[in-house]
């Protein structure tokens, strides 16, 4: 008889015990996907996409470098350069990109470098049956620049983001207007333009401030190399004589740019049922 009702007592425990357990099962299932649970969402939110698309505009100043000059002439006599130089002038340019991740971007870039003077000065001594003299050159130097870039987003702090980054592309190089003033010799000599296209490079390094989601503004510092250019024929203002014209080496430029980037896709609002 005790055995009978220690049975009985064991069995409505282990039954007891069976209910509660499926019963919180039950009840922690319903929370987590029948909208329980905390906060009243379904599941969890998933975390943003850093995947996007941007347009980018950005305005800019350049300082070039020359590398050195050349012309005919110096297969000829022992010229002395004194002084090569482009001034500085402004630019602007637009592309489009694409952000991989949190750390990855890449974008194609066209940008507008407007008119800089360009400023040579030469001599040469003078040997038999001539004398020497000096070259003062002038012109205009104005190009494009397409270039391809990849950057990596170094780390994100308080919405600042610094930033280094590489491209590769042309640059199309123009010289136009190119004027030879030789006061020893009272001659002056005007050249044809010409365009050059390069292989041209640059590296980067910025810092990017987040204002909204969407809209991100990002001052630059840039490297840029732009390749060689040359004027066309030079010749004399009497058409007594002519040569083959300026050639200005090795341009390079360090630019400093600012620029913002729009992101085209916007976040969507994912929706959670709440009891």
């Amino acid at each position: 008889m005790n055995t009978n009702r220690g049975s009985q007592l064991l069995g409505a425990v282990l039954g007891s015990a069976f209910a509660l357990a499926t019963g919180t099962a039950a009840m922690a299932g319903e929370d987590i996907y029948g909208g329980g649970l905390k906060g009243g969402y379904d599941v969890p939110p998933p975390p943003p996409s850093d995947r996007h698309i941007y347009l980018k505009g950005y305005v800019g100043q350049a300082n070039p470098d020359v590398g050195s000059i050349w012309t005919s002439g110096f297969l000829t006599n022992n010229f002395t350069v004194h002084h090569e130089d482009i001034k500085s002038t402004p630019f602007w340019g637009f592309g489009l990109g694409y952000k991989r991740n949190h750390w990855l971007r890449f974008d194609g870039t066209l940008e507008y470098r407007g008119d800089a003077l360009f400023i040579g000065h030469d001599s040469y001594p003078g040997g038999v049956g001539f004398t020497g003299g000096t070259n003062e050159y002038t012109a205009d130097v104005s190009s494009w620049l397409g270039l391809v870039n990849a950057y990596w987003d170094i780390v994100n702090w308080c919405g600042f983001t610094p930033y280094v980054g590489a491209g590769i592309g042309f640059a199309t190089v123009s010289v136009k207007g190119l004027k030879d003033v030789n006061v020893p010799q009272n001659s002056v000599f005007f050249a044809d333009g010409r365009t050059s296209t390069n292989f041209s490079w640059a590296v980067y390094g910025g810092l990017a401030y987040e204002v909204t989601p969407q809209f991100v503004v990002d001052l630059t510092y840039r490297y840029t190399d732009l390749g060689s250019a040359r004027s066309g024929v030079a010749t004399a203002y009497d058409g007594s004589d002519s040569f083959s014209g300026v050639h200005v080496n090795n341009i390079t430029s360090n630019d400093v740019m600012l620029g913002v980037r729009y992101k085209l896709q916007r976040e969507q609002p994912v929706m959670y049922a709440v009891k």
